[in-house]
């Protein structure tokens, strides 16, 4: 009977003694977290995340990024730069990794090539009397360019998506055509704003979609502006717009403004 009842202690005492086999400083393998995705230009996509916590071990390996048949493996980075791509939406899968080769639970977003149009175009500011330059842009559609629309454009208000405005003494804005007449798009600005000397801003994320608020957008130079262009006929199309100060005075003030276009309505990583 006393052996009987020093193997049930020595069970009670040993309950839970497997759970960590795997040894101190060991997690479970979780995927990538904080997905997210932009154009890094016309043809390649930068993604971003953040490490698992097991990426700290010494039994990682890095990551498995996966899109259509191809597949690569890369080290322990929190970034990656895939291409060159088609215009299409295309899923991207991205995996954990460790060196024995096990693999997480996979991480999915979907992403298309923007369209880029890196030659500036000139805008130059709103004064309704005396108007020596076309103030306003279409940022383009599905099937249109980026093009430059002047207020009394037969078509402005079927195309205009925003221009450029601002009264004497008073800076420049970026301006929603619905500005102008509460009729035409309502082209929508993010609070966000990013500090570049072109297009080409490494970003850790788009802007939120809760983020496009702002009917306006005060003009800096070389910033690139994140804006929901609406389309005709319900679509939204989600651009970047890059603003370089080219000077003037009122009201003949100036701006060249590159264009990032993602032409398939609704997706945002333009």
């Amino acid at each position: 009977m006393k052996e009987i009842f020093t193997l049930i202690a020595v069970a009670i005492a040993c309950t839970g003694c497997g759970d960590n086999l795997a040894g101190p400083g060991t997690h479970s393998l979780s995927p990538p977290g904080s997905l997210a995705a932009f154009s890094a230009d016309s043809t390649h996509v930068h993604l971003s995340w953040t490490p698992p916590a097991v990426a700290s071990d010494t039994t990682f390996r890095g990551y498995v990024v996966s899109w259509g048949i191809t597949s690569d493996t890369i080290p322990a980075a929190s970034s990656f730069i895939a291409g060159p791509l088609v215009h299409t939406a295309i899923p991207f899968v991205i995996r954990s990794i460790l060196k024995d080769g096990q693999v997480s639970s996979s991480v999915t977003i979907t992403w298309a090539g923007a369209w880029r149009f890196d030659s500036p175009i000139t805008l130059t500011e709103y004064y309704p009397t005396i108007q020596t330059g076309a103030p306003g842009m279409s940022a383009g559609t599905s099937t249109t360019d980026p093009r430059v629309v002047q207020m009394l454009d037969p078509d402005a208000g079927t195309t205009l998506d925003f221009y450029l405005y601002g009264l004497a003494g008073a800076p420049l804005n970026l301006v929603s055509a619905a500005g102008y007449d509460r009729g035409w798009h309502q082209t929508v600005f993010s609070t966000t704003t990013t500090s570049s000397p072109d297009l080409n801003a490494p970003l850790a994320a788009f802007p939120p979609d809760n983020t496009f608020t702002q009917p306006t957008a005060i003009v800096a130079g070389n910033t690139i502006y994140y804006a929901k262009i609406p389309g005709n006929s319900g679509q939204i199309y989600y651009v970047r717009i890059h603003v370089q100060d080219l000077g003037g005075t009122y009201p003949n003030r100036q701006i060249g403004v590159r264009i990032s276009l993602q032409r398939i309505s609704g997706l945002p990583y333009a």
